[in-house]
């Protein structure tokens, strides 16, 4: 009963750590110019010095998939790095790779689709 009732603390407390998102400074950074960089994206206000630092904290991001992937689901960021991208570098040979993946949205973190699949015959 003791090692079920441990089991059961440790459980709690890893989903309390994960739940905390105790990651690295550097992911804490890349997280916030991320959400930044984003936002002046969309907004207009993005310049060409831009581009190191959406390289870098993307680099850092895709380094943590799940935060990467969370982070895709509330901003669209593969969609304001395209705007970013169509913007300021048109000629990158990313971008249409790019494109591409921006314009497949994931209906969850997980991608998994929830709801109507259409028609049951």
């Amino acid at each position: 009963m003791i090692l079920w009732i441990g089991l059961a603390v440790i459980v709690i407390a890893l989903t309390f750590l994960n739940q905390k998102q105790l990651y690295s400074s550097k992911v804490k950074v890349a997280y916030r110019e991320l959400r930044v960089l984003s936002e002046k994206a969309r907004n207009g206000e993005s310049s060409l010095e831009d581009l190191p630092k959406w390289e870098s904290n993307l680099a850092e991001m895709e380094k943590h998939p799940n935060e990467y992937n969370k982070l895709e689901f509330e901003l669209g960021l593969r969609r304001a790095f395209v705007m970013y991208l169509e913007r300021h570098y048109p000629q990158d040979q990313r971008l249409p790779d790019l494109q591409e993946a921006a314009a497949y949205h994931k209906d969850t973190v997980w991608g998994i689709k929830m709801g109507d699949y259409g028609p049951k015959k």
